[in-house]
């Protein structure tokens, strides 16, 4: 009698929303959370440093820019690891390092010292979240994969604001040190229970090490079928030798690769941009200073909304989702030039600039996750944030030099969001590129033979002799 068999695609496919599901989008969200805590907790101590310290305020830059060049490295260097070692191994590995060096960022005692620690505390960043992306998509159907992953960017949007009001609360008290104490036991926390409870990707298992380990995990994914000790476990996707780097350029990638990366690069720069200098430039304008503040909330608030609403239109229509938001953002950013000091026009268009370009962010980053086979999805994802985080450095940097040029308002936000404009050009020439390819006989396995593969298997998973 055959031994009854099972394809790990389709059974992801046919999977509802459970138990498991439930657990592992609630263990990332809380992963992401701290993410975002930990990305912001130096712009809010950074005041109180600066008076204890008696430090330079264009010195504290350095600081900034450390962590940020420390997520680059680790999301280029590091990323890849989890398609060597495992997407929870590098999460967990991850947690502890930036848990560790922002910890120790408490007892810093110069600027110096802060810089080194952020820096490397950035590289456990950088390494963790490519690794969360991919071990979310990896357990995700594709018809609501992108929404996953908006999902878990609005935990990571809630941990950098709610962070503002943790820091309030605590600095008075306790004195900046505490609010790195707080960025460092949590993400220790999470990483040492994520030992326990967070599951390996069974895409992975499977490419690395067979079919031996992943049952257990399968009945746990789909508790309504009925799967033996014998069941025949396979995957249908591509696996190639060598370094999985050199695979995002190799055939169709190599274009793929290209322009998700200058998508990414380029909407960093907007987004940095505004992040960096709306508060003062809208405050140089006129408006008071406390609702200069509350339009810089309403951006990332905007973001958090457009998180969700990008990643469903990324599911359903495809990268057309991003394309459209990013489209409406433009006129948004460019019109923040000529409102003037009427605040209603300017807080409604932040919030819509903040859902478009931070949600359509969102959607790059789910995108990312999507693009490649699971053999390389952490590469690809690293490599992606990686470009990314060049754009995010750019950024205020372009916008100091623009402020320093003194140019019209109407000038400045024009500026502003053109690289957006760049970024929707991008993704609508990759999203061609994808039909295209498609079409092409025996070229949809090429371009992306995971998402090929379980397209054209059924929904419903069985296992069947």
């Amino acid at each position: 009698m055959a031994r009854a068999s099972i394809d790990v695609g389709t059974l992801i496919e046919g999977q509802g929303f459970g138990r498991f599901q439930a657990g592992l989008m609630f263990w990332i969200c809380a992963f992401m959370f701290i993410e975002g805590y930990d990305m912001q907790v130096v712009g809010y101590a950074a005041p109180a440093i600066i008076k204890a310290w008696h430090a330079d305020k264009a010195a504290f830059g350095g600081v900034f820019g450390a962590g940020l060049v420390g997520f680059m490295l680790g999301a280029t260097l590091l990323g890849n690891l989890g398609d060597r070692l495992g997407r929870k191994r590098m999460i967990v590995m991850g947690c502890l390092l930036f848990g560790l060096f922002t910890l120790a960022s408490a007892y810093a005692t110069s600027l110096t010292e802060l810089l080194v620690l952020r820096a490397i505390a950035g590289l456990g960043l950088g390494g963790s979240i490519p690794n969360a992306i991919a071990l979310m998509t990896e357990y995700a159907p594709a018809k609501v994969r992108a929404t996953r992953v908006g999902i878990m960017f609005i935990g990571y949007t809630v941990g950098s604001a709610l962070g503002g009001v943790i820091a309030a609360q605590l600095m008075p008290a306790y004195g900046w040190p505490s609010v790195f104490v707080v960025g460092g036991v949590l993400p220790i926390a999470v990483g040492l229970i994520s030992i326990a409870v967070l599951p390996e990707s069974v895409r992975f298992l499977m490419v690395r090490d067979g079919a031996d380990r992943v049952l257990p995990l399968l009945r746990r994914v789909r508790p309504d079928l009925s799967l033996g000790d014998d069941t025949l476990v396979t995957l249908n996707e591509e696996r190639q030798p060598g370094l999985p780097v050199k695979q995002l350029f190799v055939g169709a990638r190599g274009a793929m690769t290209s322009l998700l990366w200058l998508a990414y690069g380029a909407n960093m720069v907007s987004l940095h941009f505004l992040t960096s200098w709306l508060p003062t430039v809208i405050a140089d304008s006129g408006v008071p200073v406390t609702h200069a503040v509350i339009a810089t909330a309403l951006l990332q608030a905007g973001g958090g909304v457009g998180s969700l609403i990008v990643g469903r239109l990324l599911d359903r229509i495809g990268t057309g989702g991003i394309v459209a938001a990013f489209l409406c953002a433009v006129p948004c950013v460019a019109g923040l030039g000529h409102v003037g000091t009427d605040e209603t026009p300017l807080m409604l268009l932040v919030t819509v600039a903040g859902l478009c370009i931070i949600g359509g962010q969102a959607g790059i980053n789910a995108l990312s996750g999507t693009l490649y086979p699971t053999y390389m999805r952490s590469t690809g994802t690293g490599w992606a944030f990686g470009m990314g985080r060049f754009g995010s450095i750019l950024g205020p940097v372009i916008g100091g030099q623009l402020i320093a040029l003194s140019l019209p308002l109407g000038a400045l936000f024009a500026t502003a969001a053109a690289p957006i404009l760049v970024s929707a050009g991008a993704l609508f020439c990759l999203g061609r590129l994808r039909i295209v390819r498609n079409r092409a006989p025996g070229a949809a396995a090429e371009l992306d033979p995971g998402a090929a593969a379980s397209e054209s298997l059924p929904h419903e998973a069985m296992a069947h002799e």
